[in-house]
């Protein structure tokens, strides 16, 4: 049983040492081709809302700029976000009937709007809830050869969201910086990115889970591309859950998508393994060994046990390193406190619990 438990331990300890490696590489300046801010003639603006009601206002409000159109991507019938959108000069898309996931509303979008979305320049996915900052399209570069990019978020909460936040500049300046530095694609991160049209509608008419952030990285690997980070000005001020149960919700999706992913896109991952193995490999330990609320504490709870009755000793020492490195960079990257992670982890409690139900139902922080 021991020996079991320590096997699942290490796979979050490998991925710990994936990302050890990633901080590293994020410290070295990242050789890339001369960019300049895009300035593409036609930009679509894609903001898919399920049941958001006015909430869409800000976001679109926001998506303004010299040849910038809006689209609001409405999963099932929502009248007063349909007034909204109308109200501000924004076009509307309806899929009927709504659900289950924004996968299958991406899906939907690709598929019976494939000419729309062809005849822009660029396409650029928002989630309501987030806005982008002044300037947002002048900032934002595209490197030579990259079909995605993806924004820098810059997230806002209080309590539990304050965490969420924190996590997420984590992953992206230290992570993802890294990524960029070893040639890798960053994270899509499902508000933000920016897609070539035809890479959009490829990808998108092959979402099928509930990360479909996560999965349309994976695919932008398997097809050989590859997605760069849009550079520090562009930002995209993204609202974070106010309440434990919100970020409970959120992450019973993620929990339930990512075991999805695995076992939806076995083809896309062997794939991906073939075009680029390192890559890819990483991205499965990602998912074995993620979220690190929970994983952090079984790690220590198992080498500790492990060293305790003198079993496995030295391998339950380097995964009990792993933990505390993890730990270190959380609360010592000064972006949260104790308090706010300690939050951040009873969510993720919390959402193994509520996964059942995610299963049949979007799942989404409740705004207020």
């Amino acid at each position: 049983m021991m020996l079991i438990f320590i096997v699942l331990a290490a796979l979050p300890a490998v991925d710990s040492l994936v990302r050890l490696l990633l901080l590293i590489a994020s410290r070295r300046p990242v050789e890339r081709p001369a960019t300049a801010p895009v300035h593409a003639e036609r930009w679509l603006v894609v903001i898919p809302s399920r049941g958001e009601g006015d909430f869409v206002r800000k976001t679109i409000e926001s998506a303004r700029g010299a040849n910038v159109s809006t689209l609001v991507l409405l999963d099932g019938e929502d009248i007063v976000a349909r007034r909204a959108a109308e109200e501000l000069g924004a076009e509307v898309a309806q899929k009927e009937p709504g659900g289950p996931t924004k996968a299958a509303a991406l899906a939907w979008l690709a598929k019976n709007h494939r000419d729309r979305l062809l005849a822009s320049d660029a396409v650029l996915l928002l989630d309501v809830g987030s806005t982008l900052a002044d300037g947002f399209f002048d900032a934002l570069t595209w490197p030579a050869g990259c079909d995605a990019v993806q924004a820098r978020l810059s997230g806002v909460g209080t309590g539990v969201g304050v965490a969420a936040a924190a996590s997420e500049a984590l992953a992206q300046l230290d992570e993802d910086r890294g990524r960029e530095a070893l040639g890798w694609s960053v994270r899509l991160r499902g508000t933000g990115s920016a897609f070539r049209p035809a890479a959009f509608t490829d990808i998108g008419l092959r979402l099928r889970t509930r990360v479909e952030d996560l999965e349309a990285t994976l695919l932008m690997i398997a097809r050989g591309g590859r997605v760069a980070l849009g550079g520090a000005r562009a930002l995209v001020i993204d609202e974070k859950p106010l309440t434990v149960y919100s970020a409970a919700s959120q992450r019973a999706r993620w929990l339930l998508g990512t075991y999805e992913l695995l076992f939806k896109c076995v083809a896309d991952i062997f794939r991906g393994l073939a075009r680029k193995p390192a890559e890819t490999t990483a991205i499965l330990f990602e998912l074995l060994g993620r979220p690190l609320s929970l994983t952090i504490p079984f790690r220590a709870i198992v080498a500790i046990w492990a060293i305790a009755r003198d079993r496995f000793v030295i391998g339950a020492a380097l995964i009990l390193a792993t933990a505390i490195f993890d730990a270190i960079a959380i609360l010592g990257s000064g972006r949260a406190g104790v308090g706010a992670s300690a939050r951040l982890m009873i969510a993720w409690v919390l959402a193994v619990v509520m996964a059942p139900r995610a299963l049949f139902r979007w799942m989404r922080a409740k705004r207020l």
